[in-house]
C-alpha cells in the first residue's frame, strides 16, 4: 500500500508540474492565479507525501535495537 501511495505522489507531482510549466508563462487574470496557487499546493501535497512514503527504500534491519528490561521488584529470594 505505501509503494502505492509513493507511485501515486510521484505521478501526479510530475503531471501537475508539467501542468504547471505550460500554465505559468499565460498568467492574465485572477482565475489564472488561483489556478496555479492550486498547483503548487497539489505539488507540496505530493512532495508530503513521498516523504512520508520513502522509508520503503531504507533498509529495514530491525536487529540494531535491543531493548533490555529489568525489574528488581520480581526476583525471587532464595532462603
Amino acid at each position: 500500500m505505501k509503494l502505492f501511495s509513493l507511485l501515486l505522489s510521484i505521478i501526479v507531482f510530475t503531471i501537475s508540474l508539467y501542468f504547471f510549466s505550460i500554465k505559468i508563462g499565460y498568467v492574465n487574470s485572477l482565475d489564472d492565479v488561483i489556478y496555479i496557487s492550486l498547483l503548487v499546493t497539489l505539488m507540496a501535497i505530493c512532495v508530503v507525501g513521498v516523504i512520508i512514503n520513502w522509508e520503503i527504500f531504507k533498509k529495514k534491519d530491525k536487529s540494531k535495537v535491543i531493548l533490555f528490561v529489568s525489574n528488581s521488584f520480581s526476583k525471587k529470594h532464595k532462603k
